[in-house]
């Protein structure tokens, strides 16, 4: 099955680009960081807490932090697309209150203008300076996060939701049981399984499971080696980690860890 991944990252620290061209689909997950980017041949469907959407060519794409989303490729035919991933942590210290902590309200929209101006970020962020980067990315989230693309009310999870959501970050290494759930949101088993997929998407197994993904990730770019990374993350072993972050970052820990150790130079 065709699949090719290429990762770069920026001169301003926190910052990467995925550009992805596969006909995999993609299980339901979430980053820890903002995706801004752009469908650039073929098409997809994609479910998230936002609505589904179909993507096609030149049509934007956003992701905010912790959004569960998938992606299918339409018809079965390869798609590929350009992504910009940026840290929240990024924009609180470059923009503090004015962008900390908001989200991008569509998943998917046509907007030829924007479109070229993110083509052309996307394009130059690689030898781009510090400041010059700095000035493109927040260029974009000002675009983004403007009041004419907000047409979505934000909903919480339930308070049962939000303790089941406690107890399997709080431990991811020591997996839950869905009668542990149950108890700590204080449902029937059936009921806290029901309540859970009908507030986020999808299952507390798979959440658990692409929540240590994140997690492996997240050591991996600290500096941990592969091993240490399964281990942290909570998986049984470094081929457990290896086959479920291929599955839902449609890149490897190798290839993520090798895209780290060679920053572009800064001009």
């Amino acid at each position: 099955m065709l699949h090719r991944v290429n990762c770069t990252t920026a001169a301003l620290p926190g910052l990467r680009t995925v550009e992805i061209l596969t006909q995999r689909s993609f299980p339901r997950h979430a980053h820890d960081e903002y995706g801004i980017g752009l469908m650039l041949e073929g098409g997809h469907r994609s479910w998230s807490g936002r609505g589904q959407v179909e993507a096609g060519p030149c049509d934007i794409i956003t992701v905010s932090p912790n959004e569960l989303h998938d992606g299918i490729p339409l018809r079965g035919a390869p798609r590929r697309w350009w992504m910009l991933y940026v840290e929240p942590t990024v924009i609180a210290r470059l923009a503090g209150d004015e962008m900390a902590g908001r989200e991008f309200s569509l998943p998917s929209l046509a907007d030829p203008r924007l479109a070229r101006r993110i083509a052309s970020v996307l394009q130059h962020l690689p030898e781009a300076s510090a400041d010059e980067a700095t000035e493109g990315l927040l260029d974009l989230f000002g675009e983004l996060l403007d009041p004419r693309f907000d047409t979505s009310v934000a909903t919480l999870p339930s308070r049962s939701v939000v303790r089941m959501l406690e107890r399997i970050h709080d431990d991811p290494r020591n997996a839950p049981t869905l009668a542990e759930l149950a108890d700590i949101a204080g449902l029937t088993t059936y009921a806290a399984l029901r309540r859970f997929r009908r507030e986020l998407g999808t299952t507390p197994h798979a959440y658990l499971l692409q929540h240590r993904v994140r997690q492996a990730h997240k050591a991996i770019g600290a500096g941990h080696t592969l091993a240490e990374a399964a281990l942290l993350a909570g998986f049984a072993d470094q081929p457990h980690m290896t086959r479920a972050f291929a599955r839902q970052l449609g890149l490897t820990p190798g290839q993520w860890r090798t895209s780290l150790k060679h920053p572009p130079h800064a001009p």
